[in-house]
């Protein structure tokens, strides 16, 4: 595996969960939508856009399926990411890689939370990379 491939790997995992946040949002605004009463008919006019009330109760029907898809491939890989960061044996750049892939954490902001150079989080970022990269090729 080379290094882009373990990074779009890790990647995954942040990825699908903002799908996942993003499908929660539409599903809330869906919802909220239908609560005000100049949002969704009642009646469907001839030749009108169906927009009415069962129109939309199908759209977040559709969209509660697409989530709940999203939240099984978000599990999958949130497992396969803690399997890649469990390959890596050093402490410091297990920890980058969790505050990164898994919280999030902007890589201008690691080394100020680790109290390290940005030099040595690169350093200790790139060599569990390469952990990985070995530890997959066995």
């Amino acid at each position: 595996m080379t290094a882009d491939e373990v990074k779009e790997r890790l990647r995954a995992y942040r990825r699908i969960r903002n799908e996942c946040r993003k499908l929660s949002r539409k599903i809330r605004d869906k919802r909220e939508s239908m609560t005000q009463p100049r949002a969704v008919r009642t009646d469907a006019l001839p030749g009108g856009k169906g927009n009415t009330l069962e129109a939309a109760i199908e759209k977040i029907d559709t969209l509660e399926r697409r989530l709940h898809a999203a939240e099984s491939e978000k599990d999958k890989a949130l497992s396969d990411v803690r399997t890649l960061i469990a390959l890596v044996e050093d402490p410091d750049g297990r920890y980058i890689l969790i505050l990164r892939y898994i919280n999030g954490v902007s890589f201008d902001d690691i080394p100020e939370q680790m109290y390290i150079s940005d030099r040595s989080m690169w350093r200790r970022y790139n060599r569990a990379i390469d952990e990985i990269i070995k530890a997959t090729e066995k």
